[in-house]
C-alpha cells in the first residue's frame, strides 16, 4: 500500500508539486508536508463544500421566495374573506332588522286576533241570548194564537147557543123566568169572550212587533259577526303563513310536534252545572262552518306558536357580530388538520350578551374540556343547544329559561383562538346545522 502511494505521488508530482509548510518555534523548526494526493483530496473536499453551500443557499432562497408568495396569497385571501364576512355581517344586520319588524307585525296581528276573538265570542253569546229570547217570544205568540183560537171556538159555541135560545124564545114567548136568566148569562159570557179576543189580538200585535225587532237585531248582529270573522281570517292568514313557511323550511316533523303539543296542552274541566236545552238552533250553517274553520286555524296557529317557542329558531347574539366559521368540515384553527365543526362561530367583543334561543331547562352550566365555560340547554321535541367559550355564566343547572333570556357573556375560554361564541344545535343527540333554523325563522323572529 505504501509503495503504491509513493508511486502515485511520483506520477502526480509532474502535475502537482509537493508543498511544505514550515513552522518555527524558538530554535526548532518543523514542517507539514502536503503530497500531491493530499492536495488533490483537500481540493476535492473544498470543491464539495463549495458546491454544498451553493446548493443549500439556492434551496433557502427558493424556499423564501415560495414562502413569500404563499404569504402574499394568504393575505389576499384573508382580505377577501374579511370583506365577505363584513358583507355577511351587514346582510345579517339587515335580516335581523327585517326579522324584528316582522316580529312586531306578528305581535300586532296576534293582539288584533286576541281582541277580535274576544269580541266574536261576546257576539256569539249575545246572539245565543237573542235566540233564546226569540224562542220565548215565539212560544208566547203560539200560546196567544192558541188562546185566540180557543176564544174563537168559545164564541162560536156561544153564538150557536144564543141562536138556539132565540129560537126557543120565539117558540115560547112568555115562558118561565129561567129563560131570561139563561139569556143574561149567555150575554155576559159573550162579552167576556169578546174582551179576551181583543186582548189576545193586542198581545199578538205586540209580540209580532217584538219578534220583528229581535229579528232585526239578530240580522245586524250576524252582519257584525261576519265582518269580525272576515277580519280574523285576514289576521290569521297574515300570521299563519310565515309560521307555516318557517316550519316547512326547517324540515321538522310538524305533525309529530303538533301532536306532542296537543298532548301536553289538552287539559279540560270545570264544576258540574245544570243541563240547558235549546228548542232551536241559532247558528246559520254557513256562518257556523266558517267560524269553526277560523277557530280551527286559530287553534293550529296557537299550537305552532307554542311549538316555535320551544324549537331553537332565534339567534343567540342580538348585538353586532361576524360569522367566522360555519357548520361542516373545515381546517382546524389549531393546526390539527381537517376536522368536523359541529356548530356556528360568531365573533364579537368580549362580554357580548348571549341569549337562549328557545324555552327549555339548563342541563349543565360549567367548564368542559375544549368548550371552556359552556351552557347546555335541553328543549322539547329532542332538541338541545350548546353555548361554548363563554367568559361568564349567568344560569345554573336545572334552571328553566325562556327564549330571549340572558344566559352568559361571550369570551375565549377553552380551545379557542379568540373571543367568539361556538353555538350548536343537536336533535336527538346528533349535531345539525343551526343555520337551517336561523334562515327558516328570519321572517318571523
Amino acid at each position: 500500500m505504501a509503495i503504491t502511494l509513493r508511486r502515485t505521488n511520483k506520477v502526480l508530482s509532474a502535475v502537482v508539486s509537493e508543498k511544505r509548510i514550515y513552522i518555527q518555534s524558538g530554535p526548532s523548526t518543523s514542517y507539514i508536508r502536503f503530497t500531491p494526493i493530499s492536495q488533490l483530496l483537500l481540493g476535492s473536499a473544498a470543491l464539495a463544500l463549495v458546491g454544498w453551500l451553493a446548493a443549500s443557499t439556492s434551496i433557502v432562497v427558493l424556499d423564501r421566495i415560495s414562502s413569500r408568495t404563499e404569504v402574499n396569497q394568504t393575505l389576499v385571501l384573508r382580505d377577501a374573506y374579511k370583506i365577505r364576512l363584513d358583507e355577511l355581517a351587514a346582510e345579517r344586520d339587515q335580516r335581523a332588522a327585517e326579522a324584528r319588524s316582522a316580529q312586531a307585525r306578528f305581535q300586532v296581528a296576534m293582539d288584533q286576533i286576541s281582541r277580535q276573538q274576544t269580541t266574536i265570542l261576546q257576539s256569539v253569546e249575545e246572539r245565543r241570548e237573542l235566540s233564546n229570547a226569540l224562542d220565548l217570544m215565539r212560544n208566547r205568540l203560539q200560546e196567544a194564537v192558541a188562546q185566540r183560537d180557543t176564544v174563537a171556538a168559545s164564541n162560536e159555541a156561544l153564538l150557536d147557543r144564543m141562536n138556539e135560545v132565540s129560537k126557543s124564545l120565539n117558540q115560547r114567548q112568555g115562558a118561565d123566568s129561567d129563560l131570561t136568566e139563561t139569556l143574561d148569562a149567555v150575554s155576559a159570557a159573550l162579552a167576556e169572550a169578546v174582551t179576551a179576543r181583543d186582548t189576545a189580538t193586542a198581545d199578538r200585535a205586540d209580540l209580532e212587533r217584538q219578534l220583528a225587532d229581535l229579528e232585526l237585531r239578530m240580522k245586524v248582529n250576524a252582519q257584525r259577526q261576519d265582518e269580525m270573522v272576515g277580519q280574523i281570517e285576514q289576521a290569521v292568514a297574515m300570521s299563519f303563513g310565515p309560521l307555516e313557511k318557517m316550519f316547512e323550511r326547517s324540515s321538522v316533523d310538524v305533525d309529530r310536534i303538533l301532536a306532542e303539543v296537543r298532548r301536553n296542552y289538552s287539559g279540560e274541566g270545570g264544576p258540574l252545572s245544570g243541563v240547558t236545552v235549546s228548542t232551536r238552533s241559532f247558528d246559520n250553517g254557513n256562518d257556523s262552518s266558517r267560524l269553526n274553520t277560523v277557530l280551527v286555524s286559530l287553534g293550529k296557529m296557537n299550537e305552532m306558536r307554542i311549538a316555535a317557542s320551544k324549537i331553537p329558531f332565534a339567534i343567540p347574539v342580538k348585538d353586532s357580530f361576524r360569522f367566522t366559521s360555519g357548520f361542516g368540515y373545515r381546517r382546524d384553527p389549531k393546526g390539527a388538520g381537517r376536522r368536523m365543526h359541529a356548530g356556528l362561530d360568531m365573533a364579537a367583543p368580549k362580554g357580548t350578551p348571549i341569549y337562549a334561543t328557545a324555552d327549555g331547562v339548563v342541563e349543565s352550566a360549567g367548564t368542559e374540556r375544549g368548550y371552556g365555560r359552556v351552557v347546555r340547554i335541553r328543549h322539547e321535541f329532542g332538541f338541545e343547544t350548546v353555548y361554548a367559550h363563554q367568559t361568564k355564566l349567568l344560569v345554573v343547572k336545572g334552571q328553566k329559561v325562556s327564549r330571549g333570556d340572558l344566559i352568559g357573556a361571550m369570551g375565549s375560554t377553552g380551545r379557542s383562538t379568540g373571543v367568539h361564541l361556538h353555538y350548536e344545535v343537536r336533535l336527538d343527540g346528533r349535531p345539525v346545522n343551526p343555520m337551517t333554523y336561523l334562515e327558516a325563522a328570519k321572517d318571523v323572529f
